[in-house]
């Protein structure tokens, strides 16, 4: 079965009333955060440091800068071949051009260290038990698998990742049109607070394509609470377009779930299909995003916790039992 598009019309009275459906479905997660007291975060620049050092004088500029960014260099900084391998990178022709992009993108890190201090605030009201991480940034060499990585309770933010969907060496290397369009700086606190919820707690894949969506809905319903002001479609890395798409369609692609029996199957394939980042979902047209499993689950969470608002953060990240989780959602896709 395919899914049908739906008529001029129709799309155009769900657009109408996209407003009024998703503010049904939120709790209101605005909390004042002037009272929490956490040090303002302070970004260090690695990257900065690393390129300023003359290669002639390579061993003696990293030891002088190896106490301030152990994240990086705790390695040994006599053995010849580390001395080799970090001389070769920062003397790579695309190492540099890729470091003077940087620059000019991000002369200081005042907004981001601003979003991050925020989020992190939001962070402690929900979790004030938990710690927080120091962050710095780095160039990667176009490591876009991993943007943001965490070490020895350092998060670290590879900013050569966020210089812009016109960036030439992106194309260049072929990464995806989907991928490059989230590469940008209105991702990168985004993505950091998104993979902070890996840093401290365990997330449980589900065994079928329903518990897959509550777990996923669990991760964004988290990002919900940690950047309430963030725009939907940044917090799940949607063209905003195709985000409206989504809700116009949500009982069409929520019936089109129910009856192919799609909901309780585990097999790898179907899996795929509803969960693997991409350009579209093929069974809903180009006009539709990937992931649709997840923005869907993501509608079960907020209506779970629009319909239980005794139940905390903290408890629904910690409750596993993703069919109480739907069961007591009461889940009704917009029409």
């Amino acid at each position: 079965m395919r899914f049908k598009e739906l008529n001029f019309a129709f799309v155009l009275i769900s657009l109408l009333t996209l407003a009024a459906c998703t503010g049904g479905q939120k709790r209101n997660l605005e909390i004042d955060t002037r009272s929490i007291e956490i040090e303002p975060v302070q970004i260090k620049r690695y990257e900065q440091a690393l390129f300023a050092i003359k290669p002639d004088s390579l061993k003696a500029g990293l030891k002088a800068i190896a106490p301030q960014f152990q994240v990086f260099l705790n390695v040994d900084l006599d053995d010849t071949l580390n001395i080799i391998q970090l001389h070769q990178f920062i003397t790579e022709p695309a190492n540099i051009e890729l470091f003077g992009l940087v620059s000019k993108s991000y002369p200081d890190m005042k907004v981001i260290e601003e979003g991050f201090t925020e989020a992190f605030k939001h962070f402690q009201f929900y979790f004030p038990e938990k710690e927080l991480t120091n962050i710095s940034t780095y160039v990667s060499g176009l490591m876009y698998e991993l943007p943001v990585q965490f070490f020895d309770k350092h998060m670290i933010i590879a900013l050569d990742m966020y210089l812009g969907s016109d960036i030439e060496q992106y194309r260049k290397f072929r990464f995806p049109l989907y991928k490059i369009d989230r590469m940008n700086r209105d991702y990168i606190v985004r993505d950091g607070m998104y993979d902070f919820y890996y840093y401290h707690f365990i997330k449980v894949p589900g065994e079928n394509i329903l518990e897959r969506m509550i777990s996923n809905g669990k991760h964004l319903y988290y990002l919900d609470a940690m950047m309430p002001d963030l725009p939907d479609h940044i917090k799940i890395g949607f063209p905003e377009e195709k985000l409206r798409w989504c809700f116009a369609n949500e009982s069409n692609i929520w019936s089109f779930m129910v009856q192919n029996e799609l909901l309780y199957t585990s097999d790898a394939g179907s899996m795929r299909k509803f969960f693997t980042d991409g350009p579209f979902t093929t069974q809903f047209g180009q006009q539709s995003p990937a992931r649709i499993g997840e923005w869907l689950g993501w509608q079960i969470v907020r209506s779970y916790m629009n319909n239980n608002r005794q139940v905390t953060l903290q408890e629904l990240i910690g409750n596993n039992d993703m069919q109480l989780i739907f069961k007591k959602s009461k889940y009704k896709p917009a029409r």
